[in-house]
C-alpha cells in the first residue's frame, strides 16, 4: 500500500492496530489487510470489518453466481444505463463500433465499451477497444483531434 508522508503521519497510530475479520475470524493488520470504507483514514472505524481476502472471495463468488446482475449493476453505477439500454444501443449501431464500424469489439471481455462524456456523464455510444482507447488518449479534446486529422492529412 502506498502512502505519501503526510498520510503516513496522519494514520501512524493505526499501523500496528489489528482487527479480527468477521468472516474468517483471523486477526490481521488493520491498514494492510482491510479496505478503507469511509473517507477518514485516521479512524479505525473507517476500515471494513471483513478482510480484503474474504471480500474478494465473496465478490468473486457472487459474480460467478449471477454475471448478468453484476453487468447490470456496473452499467447502472458507471453510466446510468441498464443492460437493456446497452443492448438497444448495440442494435441501433448494428452490432458495430459507433466510430470505426467494426463488428469485432476486442479487449479482454470481447464486448463493446460504453463511450461517455466525462464532463456531463452522457452516454454517446458503444466503441470497440481500439477506438475507446484512442479517444481516451486524446481526453475528449476536440482541438487535439482536429490537429491529429491535419497531421494525418499532411501525407
Amino acid at each position: 500500500m502506498e502512502f505519501d508522508l503526510d498520510n503516513q503521519l496522519k494514520v501512524n497510530h493505526l499501523f500496528l492496530e489489528q482487527r479480527e475479520c468477521r468472516t474468517c475470524g483471523k486477526t490481521k493488520n488493520l491498514i494492510g489487510d482491510f479496505y478503507l470504507s469511509r473517507k477518514d483514514p485516521t479512524l479505525a472505524s473507517s476500515y471494513c470489518y471483513e478482510c480484503k481476502e474474504c471480500t474478494r472471495s465473496r465478490v468473486t463468488k457472487n459474480y460467478k453466481k449471477d454475471p448478468a446482475k453484476h453487468r447490470n449493476t456496473h452499467l447502472l453505477r458507471s453510466y446510468g444505463i441498464s443492460s437493456e439500454d446497452f443492448d438497444k444501443l448495440l442494435i441501433e449501431q448494428n452490432h458495430c463500433c459507433a466510430l470505426c464500424g467494426t463488428s469485432e469489439p476486442g479487449g479482454k471481455h470481447d464486448t463493446f465499451q460504453v463511450d461517455h462524456c466525462h464532463t456531463t456523464g452522457k452516454v454517446r455510444g458503444l466503441l470497440c477497444k481500439s477506438c475507446n482507447i484512442g479517444l481516451g488518449e486524446f481526453k475528449d479534446d476536440i482541438d487535439m483531434l482536429k490537429k491529429a486529422v491535419v497531421y494525418l492529412e499532411k501525407d
